[in-house]
Parts: structure tokens; C-alpha cells; sequence
């Protein structure tokens, strides 16, 4: 062989070990395991690593047992994203990777609650109960002798008062 096809075999040689080299050394991976609340694996949970210096995203699925791996990744601050349905969506931010960095990120995800406006509401700052009766009940209620007062006693928790009110509406007295 010619000294000239040596010499560029081994300049050949060492631009590929050092662009092998190079590339390895300038990325890195997350790793963790996506979990419940009561420590139970999560399969199918979709991840999102955003590179928050350039906006790069990478996507993975945690696997069967939970566990994820986010590979290749080049260095700098990231942002994790966990989200699968019926949880409540997982951030992480300021995780950095520094060269050959493998931080292991575990994720533990809580239940989503829906909370429905459907419930009735609860007063809670006084203890008074009240009722408003409108138009049309006061017009179709068949009142006794049409005394208005009887009408406090559709709004309920309403009590006849003591001995002066014996022969009320409601108390009458016996024959």
C-alpha cells in the first residue's frame, strides 16, 4: 500500500472516532417509572421531555411495568409532562442534563376529581334556613280562612311558639 492511502485511512479512522465520540458525549437520557398513588405500576402513560432552551419535544409511553426511558437527548433544561386519562396531568420543570447525565425521574400520578355543579349548595357561614315561596305556590296553596301566616310553615323548620300560641292554626284546642 501507498503511504498516501495509509494516511488517509487513519485520518479516516480518527474523524469517525472522534464524530462517534463527540455525538455520545453532548446527549443524554431520563429515566424513571410512572406510578399511582398507591405505588402501582402505570402502563400507557404518555410523556413529553421538552427542551425548554430550544423547544425541541421528545414523546415516550411508559411500558408494562411503568417504566420509561427517554434516550438520546441532547443536554440542557427540560421540562417533563406526564399525562394518561383518569389522572391528573404530572409537570416537572428545571430538570437539566449535563453530559452523560442519566437522572432517574419518578413519577407518581393522582386520581383526577370532577367535581359536578349539579350538588346542592351548603350554606356554611350561617346557621338561618330559608325558603322563598314564589307566585304561583301562594296562588295554589287552598289556605285555611286565607291567613298569610300560614304560609311561614311551607318553608319548614318552622315551630309554633310556646303556651301563649295553644289555640294557633295548628294547635287547635280539644273538645
Amino acid at each position: 500500500m501507498s503511504k498516501l492511502s495509509i494516511f488517509a485511512r487513519v485520518i479516516l479512522a480518527l474523524t469517525l472516532t472522534c464524530a462517534i465520540a463527540w455525538s455520545q458525549g453532548t446527549t443524554a437520557q431520563i429515566n424513571g417509572t410512572v406510578r399511582d398513588a398507591s405505588g402501582s405500576s402505570v402502563p400507557g402513560a404518555d410523556l413529553k421531555a421538552t427542551q425548554t432552551a430550544t423547544g425541541v419535544i421528545r414523546n415516550a409511553t411508559s411500558g408494562l411495568d411503568g417504566s420509561f426511558v427517554l434516550a438520546n437527548l441532547p443536554i440542557g433544561p427540560y421540562t417533563i409532562e406526564v399525562t394518561k386519562q383518569g389522572f391528573s396531568k404530572y409537570v416537572q420543570t428545571g430538570v437539566v442534563l449535563q453530559v452523560d447525565s442519566n437522572p432517574t425521574v419518578d413519577v407518581a400520578l393522582s386520581e383526577q376529581v370532577t367535581v359536578s355543579a349539579d350538588a346542592a349548595i351548603v350554606e356554611t357561614h350561617s346557621t338561618g334556613v330559608g325558603t322563598v315561596v314564589d307566585n304561583q305556590r301562594v296562588i295554589e296553596l287552598p289556605l285555611n280562612g286565607r291567613n298569610a301566616t300560614d304560609l311561614v310553615f311551607l318553608a319548614g323548620m318552622a315551630n309554633i311558639g310556646g303556651s301563649t300560641f295553644l289555640n294557633s292554626v295548628r294547635n287547635y284546642p280539644k273538645l
